[in-house]
């Protein structure tokens, strides 16, 4: 057997935690193909549409303006230069929910583990990238107010500490330890990625999604036929705006 080799083979937490990390990487990448799919099928199926309502809704509000039937748009809203979000971006956003204020408890572990991990008291290089992506990790649980995901990251430092993904730095006898915790702290960032994912939009659209079609129909058709019932409005509304304008000038 090749001595390098020994320190890993040694361990028997190797072939659970390589186990589960590939099992987290391919579930990672299913639900990121899975997302990126129903991404384009709604911008091929929604967005087009939408696009299409708000060029009519554009020349229903100029039409209106020349009437009178509406105010001018607010100047200083205009200078402003900030975009109202669209009907498209509200259905994407839609479920939102505001975030609970971080309790004491959270706050409390999030410091410890700031402390433990500060990049500034990394010895070296390696040391110092480890405790960046360990403090991202930790930024992002506080963010989404996770505490249990913060405590994992503070035992993973715990039984760690200052340990590098350097494979030469400290000779083979800190190989296995190394490799425990890369693959730790990649389950922490897998952890981290599936947690941004659940906070976007689509995931939240997909989510809908999934629970309509479990109560038998289907959203995204429905999406489509309400924006059609929008357009075939504003079509009508703009063709008699139209005509008004045209008996105007006869």
């Amino acid at each position: 057997m090749t001595r390098g080799l020994e320190p890993i083979d040694r361990d028997p937490r190797l072939p659970d935690l390589e186990k589960r990390l590939d099992d987290r990487e391919r579930e990672l990448a299913a639900v990121k193909d899975g997302l990126l799919q129903l991404q384009t099928r709604y911008f091929a199926e929604v967005g087009a549409l939408y696009d299409e309502l708000g060029e009519l809704d554009r020349r229903v509000a100029e039409l209106e303006i020349q009437f009178g039937l509406r105010p001018p748009p607010d100047e200083r809203a205009e200078d402003a230069d900030v975009d109202e979000p669209t009907d498209a971006d509200a259905v994407l956003a839609a479920g939102c929910a505001t975030r609970s204020a971080p309790s004491p408890d959270l706050k409390r572990v999030f410091r410890d583990l700031a402390k433990a991990i500060h990049p500034d008291r990394a010895a070296d290089g390696p040391e110092r990238f480890r405790r960046h992506s360990l403090m991202a990790e930790a930024n992002r649980a506080y963010a989404e107010r996770d505490e249990d995901r913060l405590r994992l990251i503070l035992r993973a430092w715990e039984r760690h500490p200052g340990a590098t993904l350097d494979p030469d730095h400290d000779g083979d006898g800190g190989s296995a330890r190394r490799r425990v915790a890369a693959i730790e702290e990649r389950l922490l960032a897998i952890d981290g990625e599936f947690a941004d994912l659940r906070s976007s939009a689509i995931w939240r659209l997909k989510t809908k999604i999934d629970d309509a079609r479990a109560q038998g129909w289907d959203l995204l058709a429905e999406i489509v036929s309400e924006v059609k019932r929008q357009i075939g409005r504003s079509t009508a509304r703009l063709a008699a705006l139209r005509r008004q304008a045209q008996s105007q000038l006869s």
